[in-house]
């Protein structure tokens, strides 16, 4: 296309953003005017672009996510992959969402709404209208800016995959035409599909709200201006550079206090904003107090919070369906009016949703493409947070004669998985909804604990704090964590990551056999040699000698992961014999002949190997003792507190 007219282009040289250098390349510039009309539940919104051809190819047409047309009937890809249910949520039929694109141009250039298209790249469902596109007169030069001026009208759903409206609150997320990215000379816009969330370009958002005077408001960013209307609105505006999107919330509900949170190493500053719904002000003091504690831990042992607000929104009853949900520098918690305190079930989302500011939002990962970069490495860090903070056995659940860690709950999804899917993987492609958040989240999660194992808990503390500072502000793919992993060990790990990522199969070694036999002595005829002869004699028993014993150890693997062993046995004096097996074939036997018997076997005995799906099966003992007993009989309620956790959470 033609370049930006002289005029346009003094007026980006004066303003922050693309031609400014921040901390991220700032690829995108949105100016947003959005008007809430609570009655209809509809947005009236007018959006200028900015967009930067920051690649190496010339292009000629824009696609743009229409995210809310997954919810506009039962046809769309996210209805029918999901069946109208979202996170335990139903539809609401009587309240369908949208995004209308009422007309597109570019900026003092021609209008482009006539070659507007609706795409589904992904399936090609002619009923789905979540990616649209629109064909240029004439083709964005690498290095040059688009800028487009954009009339739409959203309508919300009663609240449902994150966002949408319940009653007079409106929790207002992927609520405008956002444009895709272009990575590699290739347009990344995915539909919306029932697993899958969000990806973009990084830059600035500058967006003016208004909604009724009494309605409080949040949103991404930090609030420069505030005005009263003579119509009984007000208007608020928030800007925020080196964000990739923009959301925000309002209800006359909700009772808004700020906290300012500060570190000196690293150096953090940010104000804590909260907007408690009334029906919950008792909880309040549970979300300040693990914000606080996310803040800190999340700095401290990744990196320095950047931003200068961080905004926790507690939705109000009945909009659940919001909760629970991440946006730069704004999360949706999530609790009830009451919830025992041994119970963590806010700090957990907490800590969660904050963490992914880290893992979506600063680090900007692809969750269509690599879901676990952001979901799998977050689900470690909130594993780390929540024992770290709370307790490893106690994290989750703290009541009298029943405590469970974080830990022990997300390795109890990873016990049943099935051998359908791999880690990494589009969203849409897994088998199932189940099998998604099996992978990503739980899978992956105690996949880098064992990593942690594998390293040592120095090595990796430091590589994720590599990763973070090397990929704040980037698109990271799987291969640059992998990199990253070897380069700061300084250790090959393919190994481990070629067959946890990438296959679906599972970790299980177990102990199958265990003997001592006596060895008995020799009895009947034998020929032996003299020695100084050579002549054979013949003898009629063996010369006597103490026990012996023929010990039996015997390892095998059943399942299809490859790792390297160790294996410890035990013996009846006491001592301890390791053994190392490269795990490769199906089974390894050991024997010892010995004047004592063993005891016990068991592989892995340092507990190094945590996606191991049958820690049961990991060592055998030849001598049951009541202490063992009473062992297994431990080892039995905490299965049952794993299932109680499970079933509760």
């Amino acid at each position: 296309m033609r370049k930006i007219p002289i005029l346009l282009g003094v007026v980006l040289a004066c303003m922050p953003g693309i031609t400014s250098a921040g901390l991220s390349r700032q690829v995108v510039n949105y100016d947003i005017h959005v008007r809430l009309l609570p009655e209809t539940k509809t947005l009236e919104g007018r959006e200028t672009l900015l967009w930067l051809n920051d690649s190496n190819t010339e292009v000629t047409e824009l696609p743009f996510h229409l995210y809310l047309n997954a919810f506009k009937n039962n046809r769309t890809t996210f209805m029918k992959e999901s069946g109208g249910s979202s996170r335990g949520f139903k539809v609401d039929e009587a309240n369908w969402g949208r995004i209308t694109v009422r007309s597109i141009r570019l900026q003092n250039g021609p209008d482009l709404t006539p070659t507007l298209v609706y795409a589904a790249p992904d399936d090609g469902n002619p009923d789905d209208q979540t990616v649209m596109r629109v064909t240029l007169p004439a083709p964005v030069k690498p290095g040059e800016t688009a800028a487009l001026e954009i009339a739409f009208e959203t309508k919300l759903p009663k609240v449902f995959a994150r966002s949408g409206f319940v009653g007079n609150f409106f929790m207002v997320g992927q609520w405008f035409p956002k444009i895709g990215v272009l990575r590699d000379g290739v347009w990344n816009c995915h539909q919306y599909h029932a697993q899958s969330e969000f990806f973009a370009d990084y830059g600035l958002f500058t967006v003016e709200i208004t909604v009724p005077e009494a309605y409080v408001v949040g949103a991404t960013g930090r609030r420069v201006k505030e005005s009263r209307n003579a119509d009984g609105t007000k208007s608020l505006v928030y800007f925020q550079e080196d964000v990739h999107d923009f959301a925000w919330t309002t209800c006359p509900d909700f009772v808004e206090s700020r906290e300012r949170f500060t570190m000196d190493e690293p150096k953090v500053d940010t104000e804590m904003i909260f907007l408690v719904h009334r029906a919950h002000l008792g909880q309040r003091d549970r979300y300040v107090r693990a914000l606080k504690q996310g803040l800190g831990f999340y700095s401290k042992n990744y990196g320095a919070y950047p931003y200068g607000t961080i905004t926790l929104v507690d939705p109000a009853p009945g909009g659940m369906g919001a909760g629970g949900m991440e946006y730069p520098t704004l999360f949706t918690a999530g609790t009830t009016s009451f919830i025992p305190r041994g119970l963590r079930v806010p700090e957990m989302v907490t800590i969660h949703e904050f963490g992914h500011g880290y893992w979506y939002g600063i680090v900007g990962s692809n969750e269509f493409e690599e879901a676990w970069l952001d979901e799998g490495i977050n689900t470690y860090s909130e594993i780390k947070a929540m024992d770290s903070l709370y307790g490893s056995d106690r994290a989750m659940i703290d009541f009298p004669g029943l405590k469970i860690g974080d830990f022990s709950y997300q390795r109890l999804a990873t016990i049943g998985s099935g051998r359908f899917d791999p880690i990494v993987r589009k969203s849409w492609d897994y088998i199932s909804g189940s099998s998604y958040s099996l992978n990503v989240y739980s899978k992956a999660g105690i996949m880098l604990l064992t990593l942690e194992r594998v390293l040592g808990e120095e090595v990796m503390a430091k590589v994720m704090k590599t990763y973070f500072e090397t990929w704040k502000f980037r698109h990271p793919r799987t291969e640059d964590f992998v990199r990253t992993a070897e380069e700061t060990s300084g250790r090959d790990l393919g190994w481990f990551f070629d067959q946890v990522l990438h296959s679906p199969d599972k970790l299980d070694y177990a102990i199958t056999d265990l003997r001592s036999e006596e060895v008995q002595e020799p009895k009947g005829l034998f020929d032996r040699k003299d020695s100084r002869t050579g002549a054979a004699n013949a003898v009629d028993k063996g010369t006597a000698q103490k026990p012996a014993f023929q010990n039996t150890v015997v390892v095998a693997r059943l399942g299809e992961w490859i790792f390297p062993q160790e294996i410890k046995v035990t013996f009846a004096d006491g001592k301890e014999v390791r053994e190392t097996w490269d795990g490769r074939d199906r089974w390894k036997k050991f024997v010892y002949t010995l004047p004592v018997k063993l005891t016990s076997a068991q592989v892995d005995p340092d507990n190094r190997y945590l996606l191991d799906v049958n820690f049961a099966n990991n060592s055998r003992t030849l001598a049951p003792t009541p202490w063992a007993t009473r062992k297994y009989a431990l080892g039995f309620m905490g299965w049952v507190q794993h299932l109680l956790s499970f079933v509760t959470l």
